[in-house]
């Protein structure tokens, strides 16, 4: 029989695993809110820009879902550039996250980006009803 054997007796303690960066995994938490926050705000406007709204009010919510995704993009680039920070030497865990988080939220608000010109073009259109 090869192998190592031990005694009965013996026992070892458990590996111990190296923490994870709560920055990295709040960055990708705001980068994911923003995606909500896109979502919630299209359905707002959906509501709101209806036939005969004037082509500010398309302005004030388009300004609206700006606001809420810029402050969301500043959160998780922040936590992202943390996370980055204290996973820079290895002890812990969870640059993929933060990567991620910061890759994540540019994406999204390039997504806001869109929404908010749809929703502006939904003012001056009339609203959904005033594509057909």
């Amino acid at each position: 029989m090869s192998g190592y054997v031990t005694p009965k007796s013996t026992s070892y303690p458990a590996p111990r695993r190296t923490p994870a960066s709560k920055a990295a995994a709040g960055s990708l938490w705001f980068a994911l809110s923003i995606l909500f926050a896109n979502l919630l705000m299209t359905m707002v406007a959906a509501y709101t820009l209806g036939p005969g709204t004037t082509p500010s009010a398309g302005w004030v919510v388009a300004g609206v879902h700006l606001a809420i995704a810029l402050a969301l993009f500043s959160f998780a680039l922040v936590f992202g550039v943390k996370g980055l920070r204290e996973t820079a030497t290895g002890a812990i865990r969870g640059r993929g996250l933060a990567i991620a988080g910061i890759v994540v939220a540019g994406v999204l608000l390039f997504f806001a980006f869109g929404g908010m010109v749809t929703e502006i073009e939904f003012a001056y259109l009339g609203g959904v009803a005033g594509l057909g």
